[in-house]
């Protein structure tokens, strides 16, 4: 099998829509994968200043065509990429996905680019805010359009999103082919940011732990050949599930896959990412739930009994989920622009206040350069104030060598700078998107 000319998935950034359109008439006919009906009606329902019918209706026919896209891999793949053991090919999709992982796993496989996941991200933030329960105003022209006119541009314009074909050869070429240092493909894996890495490393991971003869070779061989020339690239996240995955097998008496999961570990010295008991499993999907409920419908409302479950698992994070939970607590705490969850977000600022400061440290230096989620979410004075309070409050102040743009920003925050602290933030989220 000869596919290493095949480069990395890269995903398209929508239609061009000219900058003189700015009516739903002058939008809408770009709808290539609506009925001329169904045009019709988004128009109508701006005629008749029903913005919300509007955007609705727009923004779940996309969400309905991504998801049946990202659907034509396989059920049991979707889950591989959420991390979630409890998908199978006989789980409902409507379940399983919701909007903003939709967006997310679009764009991690090639159905949509990166400019088109953040404007979409911001279209989804947008139709959560004003069709909860906790909003005090109606949906109005301009955000109505903007989400209709999102969800044409990168989604409802294209007749067929297809997922790349590069992707579908490039995994099966890391479960159907031990793979050599100097192939092509991998030499371009190990050049390519943490994006790629994190893929193919859960791509592996699954494979290793759930597949038997010549795939499961194949995984154990790549993993082997790749994890010297990445480790110091992955994320944390990325380790501690390499270390999981070590536990997870050996205690499932799988001794092929402990034997390769071990030997990758010892070559980079990486059992101190061995999880010493389930506990920290239980930590990460709480998590994990946490901010899925953040990002959907009705968020402040839902919010508080999740991060209520989570708190009380106690007060100490055990080390495989510390990312996961600052980052879900983060997110809730940070909210939005448009404010936060009362209950949830005095919650948040407990369990936060209770991380020790050289885990705050560890946070900083290692890890919120790649968290393109927080960083997005030091977007305004409110939410950098909020920051600021925990920070302060909390006497960790004084954070010294930290990685020069980390420290910047960090010194920003602490100074309630909002204006420099934002535009840091969001050049290392773009630095961070664009490498992908």
């Amino acid at each position: 099998m000869n596919n290493s000319n095949v480069n990395i998935w890269h995903g398209p950034n929508g239609l061009i829509i000219p900058n003189s359109a700015k009516e739903p008439s002058d939008v809408v006919p770009y709808a290539n994968y609506l009925t001329d009906k169904q045009k019709k009606q988004i128009v109508s329902a701006f005629q008749i200043e029903a913005y919300d019918m509007a955007a609705e209706y727009a923004w779940k026919k996309a969400m309905t065509k991504l998801k049946e896209t990202i659907s034509t891999l396989g059920m049991e793949f979707i889950g591989e990429m959420l991390g979630r053991n409890d998908i199978s090919d006989s789980s409902i999709l409507e379940n399983v996905l919701t909007d903003f992982n939709t967006i997310q796993l679009a764009e991690q496989l090639g159905v949509i680019g990166n400019t088109a996941s953040l404007k979409l991200k911001q279209a989804n933030e947008l139709i959560a805010h004003y069709f909860s329960k906790d909003s005090d105003q109606e949906i109005d022209y301009t955000d109505a359009f903007v989400i209709v006119k999102s969800s044409i541009q990168y989604i409802l314009g294209e007749q067929d999103i297809s997922i790349a074909l590069e992707f579908s050869k490039f995994r099966d070429r890391l479960v159907g082919e031990s793979l050599k240092i100097y192939d092509p493909q991998v030499v371009q894996l190990v050049n390519s940011p943490l994006f790629y890495l994190r893929t193919v490393n859960t791509i592996l991971l699954n494979s290793i732990k759930n597949e038997i003869g010549a795939k499961l070779e194949h995984s154990l061989a790549n993993l082997n050949t790749i994890i010297e020339p990445i480790w110091e690239n992955l994320g944390e996240v990325d380790k501690w599930n390499i270390g999981t995955a070590y536990r997870d097998v050996t205690a499932a008496g799988n001794l092929i896959s402990a034997s390769g999961l071990k030997n990758a570990l010892l070559k980079v010295n990486g059992f101190d990412y061995v999880p010493e008991n389930l506990r920290s499993v239980t930590f990460k999907n709480l998590a994990k739930e946490l901010l899925e409920t953040h990002f959907s419908f009705n968020n402040f409302y839902n919010e508080p009994p999740i991060a209520r479950k989570l708190a009380n698992l106690g007060t100490t994070i055990p080390a495989p989920a510390l990312v996961d939970c600052i980052q879900a607590y983060l997110a809730v705490y940070l909210g939005n622009s448009y404010g936060v969850s009362r209950e949830a977000h005095r919650i948040a600022y407990e369990q936060l206040s209770n991380i020790t400061e050289d885990r705050w440290i560890y946070y900083f230096s290692k890890v919120l350069q790649d968290d393109e989620i927080i960083l997005y979410k030091i977007n305004n004075s409110s939410q950098i104030k909020r920051l600021n309070e925990l920070l302060v409050n909390n006497d960790l102040n004084d954070f010294i060598d930290l990685p020069k743009d980390i420290q910047n920003l960090y010194d920003a925050i602490i100074k309630n700078n909002s204006s420099k602290a934002r535009n840091i933030a969001l050049s290392l989220a773009e630095k961070l998107r664009k490498s992908k």
